[in-house]
């Protein structure tokens, strides 16, 4: 799970390793007033701080203007995740520089509405280039000439357009006079914009010089500080109960008007706040709150506008953040025993509370006691990564289990392992290939049982053996907390039904290639032929194969009521965390299901998880707050009175649950490789790094059809910057392992482990 309040994570790695220039600059600023600090400076954990924010936002003046001399931009270039070798931060004349040493550069930006005069125009200091050749698109805007060591703003004449509204490229490109080795320029901004009679005397906005620390009267506040007519645009999905607060002042002499705008696609701004501010000695900070809870799950642009200053002043937004007017922290409750479960290949319209109840009575029940996540979404398509990233909560490029042949390391703890230096009990009892020995789950339990497919083993033996487990640790008479895991067949094949049980299985007078035994291998030719027309099942296969499924998930609820009645017996289960969850889904037709290496769509993405929590708390809700896996980790964790090490945003369940979703709504990422799909609410981005994504509206278009990342500016560059921050904090994470991203342990196969695989379906 994502957070954008985590964005400070990101600044570490992107523009706040530009910080100690921005603090130089503040330090460096008057102040209108002297004094110590009078109002505390401890923000809420929930709170999103939009001059911390800076990095992800617009920044305007009389256009757009995009800072070149730190790494906020690059959230505008090629689509990577970077790092980006060919810009070198520089310092020059009080001012942050990117000294250029590609010859052609694109940054991507978004008009709001069609333009018919544009300028573009730049702060450059001439290198190696003789010229400067400016595309908006593939439209030629003109050449701008450079002259070596000489520091100045260049413009191109007014082009007469239209550009239409959408999404563009600024393309730059550099004729070198000398060796292509030296620098090409260095650029300290470029402002896309209005025609300006003097662009010579424009002084571009840069997050050196609109973040300031202000005193009014006494009273500091960390100020965004705003010239006429200058405007911050900050992307955000806004959560329930949300509002902004901000004091509003003016740093210097003069006076100023202030606007607040709600900034939505397709609809006219909407003013939310407009005041006037005086500057001058004596002048106090006026508290402003502005009620957003409104627009709670819209994704819209909070936008700070300076409508006029006068007498070289600014309007300063002071200490300004989005918080929720309900904040609380609910700490999941304390357990005495966790039952994690984790059913492979679950199709969630077949599970209650989401699907039918028949047959399923362990699973209605859960959901009556428990709360089912409606939104809950798996960070990965491979099913060992979800289980590893269950197990640890760190995301699949941090652990490193990414690919189906990839071994978790063992530098990478378990919550598990942290359990037993606590002084705990645990056990895990796998049935599922993907999870044994080989793959790295296998150290750090007191008991730990793989189950092959290949053997006479009942698909519900895992839940027997765990249930076994935990008979004999509460007769043991020794306190302490215990964890027990369950990896079950769940809906996969091989299914375990009889003959008899098949026969009466729909449709009548089966002749199809489905069998219980050999479902899995079955499944794995099919998926193996070389033409794609012979790579598909009939009506007849769907239908028995949700047969099938079916069939196998009674049985599977059976084991799960094995589990409760112990529990009960022991009188452990009031007191007890125990969570059902899927661990990839399997997709609808036409596409074969259980592809051990499948895409990252969301049917396979999707999948139940329901959670009782200790004392019956919550019972009976369905709550449509995101989470992922990682929070089943840090849950299991919390809930056992242990911390997981070096934790990145996520929360835990009971918590998401109780509160909802924060004031800045979460995104969720699940990633195969460089491929990537993100969700934030109706909106689902993904693509392959370093290529344009696509982005679609699952609310209006659920097949995801129509690509709308060029029409919908905010949704597309907010999802965007979203992933660029996911995947910055899985470095920032993984490098507290010492691990670096793209770092795996390879599998080494055993002959068990490969005959259960090739039952399994993944190896022919």
């Amino acid at each position: 799970m994502r957070s954008l309040p985590s964005l400070l994570l990101w600044c570490t790695l992107l523009s706040c390793n530009k910080a100690d220039r921005v603090d130089k600059a503040r330090s460096t600023r008057p102040a209108v007033a002297t004094a110590a600090p009078t109002e505390p400076s401890a923000r809420p954990a929930s709170d999103y701080d939009l001059d911390q924010a800076l990095p992800a936002c617009e920044v305007r003046h009389r256009g757009l203007s995009i800072d070149l001399g730190t790494d906020a931009a690059d959230w505008r270039r090629s689509f990577s995740a970077g790092p980006f070798n060919d810009m070198e931060p520089v310092d020059r004349m009080g001012a942050s520089f990117a000294r250029v040493q590609t010859q052609n550069l694109a940054y991507q930006f978004w008009l709001d509405e069609e333009a018919h005069d544009v300028v573009v125009s730049a702060r450059v200091q001439g290198a190696s280039a003789r010229w400067m050749n400016v595309n908006i698109d593939d439209r030629r805007l003109g050449v701008l000439k450079l002259v070596q060591d000489e520091t100045k703003v260049v413009a191109l004449p007014s082009f007469h357009g239209p550009i239409s509204a959408g999404r563009h490229a600024l393309r730059l490109s550099f004729s070198p006079r000398r060796s292509p080795t030296e620098p090409y320029a260095e650029i300290d901004w470029i402002r896309i914009g209005e025609p300006d009679s003097l662009p010579e005397t424009y002084s571009a906005p840069t997050l050196r010089n609109i973040v300031a620390d202000v005193v009014l009267n006494g009273i500091p506040r960390r100020s965004i500080v705003l010239r006429a007519p200058g405007a911050v645009r900050c992307p955000v999905r806004l959560g329930p109960n949300a509002e902004l607060r901000f004091g509003l002042g003016f740093w210097g002499n003069g006076e100023g008007l202030a606007e607040v705008r709600l900034v939505r696609n397709e609809e006219p701004p909407l003013r939310l706040l407009e005041k006037r501010v005086s500057g001058g000695g004596g002048q106090n900070w006026a508290a402003a709150t502005v009620d957003l809870s409104p627009f709670a799950g819209q994704v819209a642009a909070v936008e700070l506008r300076a409508l006029r200053s006068t007498g070289g002043g600014r309007v300063a937004f002071g200490d300004a953040r989005l918080a929720s007017k309900s904040a609380s922290i609910e700490p999941v409750p304390r357990a005495t025993t966790a039952v994690l479960v984790i059913a492979a290949g679950l199709d969630r319209k077949r599970i209650p509370p989401w699907g039918p109840a028949s047959g399923l009575a362990s699973l209605s029940e859960l959901a009556r006691v428990g709360v089912a996540f409606s939104q809950y979404r798996a960070p990965s398509s491979v099913p060992q990564a979800v289980v590893a990233t269950m197990l640890t909560g760190l995301a699949p490029p941090v652990h490193g289990v990414e690919a189906p042949m990839n071994s978790l390391p063992k530098a990478i703890q378990t919550v598990s392992e942290v359990l037993k230096h606590a002084g705990g009990r645990t056990a895990m009892i796998t049935g599922v290939p993907t999870s044994f020995a080989p793959f790295g789950f296998g150290d750090g339990w007191d008991l730990y049982e793989m189950l092959s497919p290949v053997h006479d083993f009942a698909a519900t033996q895992p839940y027997t053996r765990a249930a076994q487990w935990l008979e004999r640790e509460f007769a043991s008479g020794f306190k302490t907390r215990r964890l027990v895991v369950i990896h079950a067949r769940g809906a996969h094949p091989p299914w375990d039904l009889t003959k008899k049980e098949v026969e009466r299985l729909k449709p009548d007078d089966y002749d199809g290639q489905l069998g219980a035994r050999r479902g899995a291998i079955t499944l794995g030719k099919i998926r193996s032929r070389k033409s794609a027309s012979q790579r598909v099942l009939s009506k007849d296969d769907w239908q028995r194969l949700g047969e099938l499924e079916q069939a196998a998930m009674v049985k599977q609820a059976a084991g799960l009521s094995e589990i409760v009645e112990t529990l009960k017996r022991v009188e452990a289960y009031n007191d007890a965390l125990l969570i059902f969850v899927g661990d990839v889904g399997r997709v609808d037709p036409p596409e074969l299901p259980y592809e051990p290496v499948g895409g990252l769509d969301e049917s396979r993405l999707l999948v139940p998880l329901i959670a009782k929590f200790p004392g019956g708390q919550l019972a009976g809700r369905e709550v449509a707050t995101p989470v992922s896996a990682v929070d089943i980790g840090v849950t299991l964790a919390r809930a056992l009175g242990v911390e997981l090490p070096r934790q990145g945003s996520q929360v835990d369940l009971y918590q998401s649950a109780v509160t909802g979703e924060p004031v800045v709504a979460r995104s969720q990422l699940a990633m195969f490789g460089e491929d990537y799909a993100l969700r934030l609410g109706p909106f689902r981005l993904s693509g392959t790094l370093g290529k344009v994504p696509r982005l679609c509206q699952l609310d209006v278009d659920p097949a995801c059809v129509s690509d709308v990342f060029d029409k919908q500016p905010l949704a597309a560059s907010l999802s965007w910057q979203m992933t660029l921050q996911a995947v910055a904090e899985d470095r920032v994470l993984a490098d507290g392992f010492g691990r670096r991203i793209g770092d795996r342990e390879s599998v080494v196969l055993d002959p068990e482990t490969t005959a259960a695989l090739t039952v399994w379906g993944d190896i022919q």
